[in-house]
């Protein structure tokens, strides 16, 4: 899994005593993308005119964030609100895209390629923009594990300048927590056969 990796990058990097941040992966940024161009879709409107973001795993437990999720400024669905059968089933198209295109084609290229060069050019250029990147999110509402997830992170030239503490409702926060319980799991057995310092000298 691309989080699991991006742990594994991190924690291979810290003898080079890197700055936090430095190291992150792509993400949710081009979940985020995808969810964002199928409600604008739904509303014939510009892309650039939906903002919001899909959280957590980049796979089966991303969490989308609703309740934050706005359209020309207004938010999608009002406080209190719940996402209704149409808003799941966009988010179940963004998480069955990427197999759908490599049933189709045999591969996927374009629309990751596409994300990366978005977050090279906020890095390239220093721009502060705030993507959905994975980072390490231990502490972050409440997770208690070294797991990297997608959260909403200000990028930069230095990386991951620092976190958003994103509002959730008490049941995207539950899936969030759900989704980084999902990854931990397939990441602890790799963090328990570690080598120790110790044992690489």
């Amino acid at each position: 899994p691309a989080d699991v990796m991006t742990a594994v990058a991190a924690r291979a990097a810290e003898p080079f005593n890197l700055p936090p941040g430095r190291i992150f992966g792509s993400g949710c940024v081009l979940d985020s993308s995808r969810l964002c161009s199928l409600i604008a879709s739904t509303f014939d409107v510009d892309t650039s005119s939906v903002n919001g973001f899909v959280i957590g795993e980049h796979g089966d437990s991303s969490v989308p964030v609703w309740s934050s999720i706005s359209v020309g400024g207004a938010l999608l669905i009002p406080p209190g609100g719940q996402p209704s059968e149409a808003h799941r089933a966009m988010h179940q198209d963004v998480v069955s895209a990427g197999a759908e295109v490599i049933k189709r084609k045999g591969h996927t290229n374009f629309a990751i390629g596409m994300s990366v060069a978005r977050i090279t050019e906020a890095v390239l250029n220093d721009e502060r923009s705030f993507l959905p990147v994975s980072t390490c999110v231990r502490g972050y509402q409440g997770v208690e594990e070294d797991v990297f997830l997608s959260v909403p992170c200000c990028v930069g030239a230095t990386g991951v300048v620092r976190v958003i503490d994103l509002f959730l409702t008490e049941e995207e926060a539950d899936a969030f927590r759900k989704s980084a319980q999902k990854v931990w799991e397939c990441q602890e057995s790799l963090w328990k056969d570690w080598p120790s310092e110790a044992s690489k000298m």
